[in-house]
């Protein structure tokens, strides 16, 4: 009756649960539950440097200078969009400080001509203040326009985050609008001004904020999240080939040990399956699916790159452990994914240094997004296929050593030590 719970296998499967149990946790629960929008990079840029935008600018710099602010202003750099440097920008336009300045100005001169006026009609007006209601009028006859902010989204690093700062920056340049109409408002409230309909509308709205989205996320990329989608199907595309590839060769190989022709040929024929599987994938998303795609050369030829570094990873793993490790490539996969889902910056330093940072998967969903969104081109795209040819690279090379240090550990150096 006991002896199942006597076996070793019996604790061994309940301490396999509790592991994947608490993978599981880690990587559901924990990620998510730790999931905090601090600290994204946003370009702050004063292009009128006057008076009034320099004490905006400082005043916004000190409002977000702390550690869990959701924005860290950053210095803006050229190219900074297309190269990914922030997700957004904060832009006070030319001519910013003169705006707000002749606000200010047709505002104390409407005061004085509205005063002047009214004592003019009880004939009370003195002949030394003709002058000033003269000069008080041609004042509020010249045009007054609002003060310019320019909001601009990168909307193509991150849909969440974009979608964030698209609520978030608007509402930072609204409050500023509203503090200062606020004071103008109260001028006019203590003088008793009575204003045109133009006028208020005006003091109302003293700023006039406009949101511009740059490298856009196209319709048909199922939200923002194809190609977190894409890195998926790369993945799997290249998970079932490895297997099977790897099962043909080690049936077909003379010894227990793959030698090189058998690895060579097992990166032929994974190549020849990464871009067979790339370019029906293609097919399948654009035109059974209608995925926007705008380069499908490059579409083609960066999913036949990721499936086959992919497939090298995957490889390497059986050649050197075997099938019994097959399922920990699954467990690769399923923390990596639990990370892409978010923006870097808004995962804990456990998730963001312990699992984005080395997952090879995020380096590929960089390079898709790239081709997706990023049409100006992105210096990110080269450094991440380089990584990604290098992870490839050295997979390769642990696939051909695999065979000879299998052979030395588990043939020679057992036989030498017998005769010994």
């Amino acid at each position: 009756m006991f002896d199942v719970i006597r076996s070793k296998r019996y604790w061994l499967a309940l301490l396999l649960v509790g592991a994947i149990i608490g993978i599981v946790s880690f990587a559901l629960i924990g990620i998510r539950n730790s999931v905090k929008v601090k600290q994204i990079p946003v370009a702050l840029v004063n292009e009128d440097k006057g008076t009034l935008s320099n004490k905006i600018e400082s005043k916004l710099r000190k409002k977000f200078n702390g550690k869990d602010s959701k924005i860290k202003w950053v210095s803006p750099q050229k190219d900074g969009f297309n190269d990914q440097k922030y997700y957004g920008a904060f832009i006070i336009r030319s001519g910013f400080s003169k705006e707000l300045q002749q606000q200010n100005e047709s505002l104390k001169a409407q005061i004085i001509s509205q005063k002047l006026t009214t004592l003019q009609k009880k004939e009370e007006l003195p002949d030394s203040a003709k002058s000033q209601l003269l000069q008080a009028k041609f004042v509020t006859q010249k045009p007054v326009h609002p003060a310019q902010i320019k909001i601009s989204i990168n909307q193509g690093m991150n849909a969440q985050v974009s979608q964030l700062l698209s609520q978030a920056l608007p509402q930072i340049a609204n409050a500023l609008s509203s503090r200062i109409s606020a004071q103008q408002q109260s001028v006019l409230s203590k003088n008793k001004i009575n204003l045109s309909a133009k006028s208020w509308d005006l003091v109302s709205t003293p700023i006039s904020v406009s949101t511009h989205e740059s490298n856009k996320i196209e319709k048909n990329t199922v939200n923002g999240t194809a190609p977190m989608l894409l890195v998926a199907l790369a993945w799997f595309s290249a998970l079932i080939p490895s297997l099977i590839l790897w099962r043909e060769h080690t049936k077909r190989s003379a010894s227990k040990f793959l030698n090189a022709t058998t690895i060579t040929s097992q990166l032929i024929t994974g190549l020849v399956a990464s871009i067979l599987s790339a370019t029906v994938g293609f097919l399948f998303v654009n035109v059974c699916f209608n995925l926007t795609i705008p380069n499908p050369i490059n579409f083609i030829g960066l999913m036949s790159i990721s499936i086959f570094v992919f497939y090298l990873i995957i490889t390497c793993v059986l050649d050197w452990l075997g099938f019994a490790f097959y399922p920990l490539l699954l467990v690769v996969w399923f923390l990596a994914s639990s990370v892409m889902s978010y923006a870097p910056e808004a995962l804990a330093p456990l998730y963001r240094k312990g699992i984005y940072s080395w997952v090879p998967m995020r380096f590929s969903m960089q390079t898709l997004t790239n081709t997706l969104y990023f049409h100006n081109g992105s210096s990110t795209t080269m450094s991440s296929l380089l990584v990604l040819l290098i992870i490839g690279f050295v997979a390769a090379i642990l696939m051909y050593s695999s065979g000879y240090l299998k052979h030395y550990l588990f043939t020679v150096s057992p036989h030498r030590k017998i005769n010994n």
